[in-house]
């Protein structure tokens, strides 16, 4: 049966706000030592290595790092942020991509949001295909922002700008269905942006607009949603990407908090990572983030024009415990209700 969990059901903590406040005064808003970052690239500029405030990252399954900006440039990295090569957009002047997705056998889809198609390239920049079109009708899209691929080698592709929706397609990108537009009542989408699968393949959507998640089968059935408004632990504001780490926990960017928030498979919050600010550790409108064959997290700190390396087995800075307190990580100390 499909559980269904509103925005006004979750709801933060007592003395999660205080005990937040409590962490500030102590001066622990530093990223302890199992979430430093490891490595920082990138800078301002539209030179070699340079973003000019990037809006999306993919990792390959041989690590290599893809990230795309505002200037329609796909620049693509070796595993420690080395420049290695770079293309352009065929055309740009309407509006730059907002989504990257690597397939499993390489290739490389872009969103090409304001041209309302999704490109395939190879990872040296040649174009291999593109499908889509504007259009409201199956098949076409308005403004595309992600795409992912299950196990069994579908894509779904997710769009805003009155669609809506998620999309799915065979592997020889033939239209199959579509799911979570505006008529889907609990269903129903707005703005989704970063898609991912679980280890049981079920579909994972950040809705960024109505400021959750939702889960989905990979028929289009809603399973659950949570999340609401707000700054405090288990809310959210404008989450623009997902990951999912090896531990089975949901990873999701939050662009509107300067943060990352991990919760389980039952919407629990574990606990965030990240500040509003410029040094190694924090954050500015994070866009997305994605997760390596390594387990490392590259984080796209857009407003930072950087990408933000965390090691294996990052935890959250700020976390939950089973009964209900809060564990500030490298203060060797528990902090409760």
């Amino acid at each position: 049966m499909a559980r269904f969990v509103t925005r006004s059901q979750i709801q933060p903590r007592a003395g999660t706000l205080c005990l937040a406040v409590l962490a500030l005064a102590g001066g622990c808003r530093r990223p302890p030592a199992d979430s430093r970052v490891v490595a920082v690239f990138g800078s301002t500029g539209l030179g070699h290595g340079e973003f000019s405030y990037p809006r999306a990252i993919a990792i390959s399954p041989a690590g290599k790092v893809f990230a795309v900006d505002k200037t329609g440039r796909i620049q693509r990295f070796d595993a420690d942020g080395r420049y290695e090569t770079g293309w352009r957009m065929p055309a740009w002047e309407k509006g730059k991509p907002v989504g990257l997705a690597v397939h499993p056998d390489g290739r490389l889809f872009v969103a090409d949001t304001h041209y309302s198609r999704v490109l395939i390239f190879d990872q040296d920049g040649r174009e291999l295909a593109r499908f889509g079109g504007e259009g409201t009708g199956p098949g076409e899209f308005l403004l595309p922002t992600s795409v992912a691929f299950d196990r069994e080698g579908f894509v779904y592709v997710a769009e805003y700008g009155g669609n809506d929706r998620i999309s799915k397609f065979t592997a020889g990108l033939e239209f199959v269905t579509s799911f979570g537009g505006p008529e889907s009542g609990e269903a129903s989408l707005l703005r989704p942006t970063g898609l991912t699968f679980d280890a049981s393949g079920r579909l994972w959507v950040a809705d960024a607009c109505h400021h959750r998640v939702c889960c989905f089968d990979r028929d289009g059935r809603l399973l659950t949603a949570f999340g609401q408004v707000g700054t405090e632990l288990g809310q959210l504001r404008y989450p623009y990407d997902l990951a999912i780490d090896d531990r089975g926990r949901l990873l999701v960017c939050e662009y509107g908090n300067n943060r990352l928030q991990w919760f389980d498979m039952d919407g629990r919050s574990l606990g965030t990572w990240g500040t509003p600010g410029r040094r190694p550790g924090q954050l500015a409108y994070p866009w997305s983030a994605d997760l390596a064959p390594t387990g490392r997290l590259y984080v796209l700190d857009s407003g930072n024009n950087r990408v933000q390396v965390l090691k294996r087995g990052t935890r959250p800075a700020l976390i939950h415990t089973r009964d209900s307190g809060l564990v500030r990580e490298g203060m060797g100390e528990t902090l409760r209700r």
